[in-house]
């Protein structure tokens, strides 16, 4: 979702393609807008030089286990930036925190530097977004507070190098 990937479906019917956050519901028993009859039969990534070397994207997740585990947050972010480390585009995406992945409000980041007070804005403004489930042991507050350090975290190691 966050670096604009798009999915086919195909069934007797045909087929479809559609963005990646179009192929989830808020919905936790019907959770995709896949038809019963369909599958995904090809997952679409945009190329890499598409954005060229200014393009850049970060994901970040949490888990009780460091090895493997399902994240219980997760924080996918994607931007090109101008010559000058302007941000062109960006989208941040939230997940593991609602029945589907969620967007923030990254258009707040088009046309500015990521600096420190620029992260720390971003991170508490779009934190809002996730909302976390009561399905893990981990205390609701701190998976919020989290929110806020993972944003913050994948905004940092977004920005492109200096120097």
């Amino acid at each position: 979702m966050a670096i604009g990937a798009e999915v086919t479906l195909v069934s007797t019917d045909g087929e479809r393609r559609i963005p990646v956050g179009e192929l989830f519901h808020d919905d936790g028993i019907r959770y995709l807008t896949k038809r019963p009859q369909e599958i995904l039969s090809e997952i679409h990534l945009p190329s890499p030089d598409a954005g060229g070397r200014r393009t850049r994207a970060v994901y970040r997740k949490l888990r009780r286990r460091d090895s493997f585990d399902f994240p219980v947050l997760g924080v996918a972010a994607a931007a090109r930036f101008a010559a000058d480390g302007t941000v062109e585009s960006a989208r941040v995406v939230i997940t593991g925190t609602g029945s589907r992945p969620h967007a923030a409000p990254a258009d707040k980041l088009i046309g500015i530097t990521i600096d420190d007070n620029v992260i720390r804005e971003f991170a508490a403004a779009a934190s809002r977004v996730a909302k976390p489930l009561d399905n893990t042991d981990f205390v609701h507050g701190w998976r919020k507070e989290m929110a806020k350090r993972l944003i913050a975290d994948a905004l940092r190691e977004l920005r492109p190098p200096t120097g």
